[in-house]
């Protein structure tokens, strides 16, 4: 499954409590880039929360930052921190299993793309392949990033999510279901924490939209007890997002 979570410039950043909900139900690594000085830095890699963690609090981003985030689930090439996202966009498929480096632009994605799919790949996965085998000849500058034309040819390629950054801080969204949350942009569900109450209205147990860490029996569940302050939660068409 996968899921991305795109914070733009202005748009204040997920929480703590947030973030770790998004590591637990997608496990198989996590990674982030972020515009800086009209270039992009990407970090990856991070197989574990404690040390996803850290490297957030050392970041110590602000409103003022532009971040996409990105937590996997495996479907191609196995868990290893090398094929976790985002991925620079290059021409070189190697270049996509650095774990920090800079580049023109960066692109996390949430699916399963066919055309690139191989079962007996053990080394790159499907996104790996489409961002080194097509998504470069796409997407050559941030120009192309605001060409709705370019933007539809990846989503027919693809039938998946994108979030694709520029050096500018620039993000165009890619795919439908977004949801949005106080202006952050998230490709699934798996953010939210769901609270489960008896039939009196009490919280008996409280588990991550995901399901994983759900043991216990389910009185009631309320879907809409979230714990953000869920009046802000929409469903977002595809749309380029600045």
């Amino acid at each position: 499954m996968c899921i991305i979570c795109a914070s733009a410039a202005g748009v204040p950043q997920p929480s703590m409590d947030a973030l770790r909900r998004m590591f637990t139900n997608n496990p198989h690594g996590a990674g982030y880039m972020v515009a800086r000085d009209g270039h992009v830095e990407i970090s990856k890699g991070y197989m574990d929360w404690a040390s996803f963690s850290r490297a957030i609090r050392y970041e110590a981003f602000g409103p003022a930052d532009a971040v996409v985030y990105h937590f996997r689930i495996s479907t191609q090439a196995g868990v290893n921190p090398e094929m976790t996202h985002p991925f620079p966009i290059t021409a070189d498929i190697e270049n996509t299993r650095l774990l920090e480096l800079q580049a023109p632009m960066g692109a996390a994605h949430n699916g399963i793309i066919r055309l690139t799919t191989d079962p007996t790949d053990r080394t790159y996965s499907d996104t790996a392949h489409y961002v080194a085998e097509f998504l470069r000849y796409f997407v050559r500058d941030g120009e192309d990033l605001r060409n709705p034309a370019i933007l539809e040819a990846i989503e027919r390629t693809t039938q998946s999510k994108w979030a694709i950054m520029d050096g500018s801080g620039y993000i165009a969204i890619l795919g439908g279901g977004w949801v949005k949350d106080r202006g952050i942009l998230y490709s699934n569900s798996t953010f939210r924490a769901v609270n489960y109450r008896d039939c009196g209205g009490r919280t008996v147990s409280k588990i991550y939209a995901g399901g994983r860490n759900y043991e216990q029996f389910r009185l009631q569940m309320e879907p809409d007890a979230y714990d953000e302050d869920d009046e802000d939660f929409e469903d977002m068409p595809p749309e380029d997002y600045e």
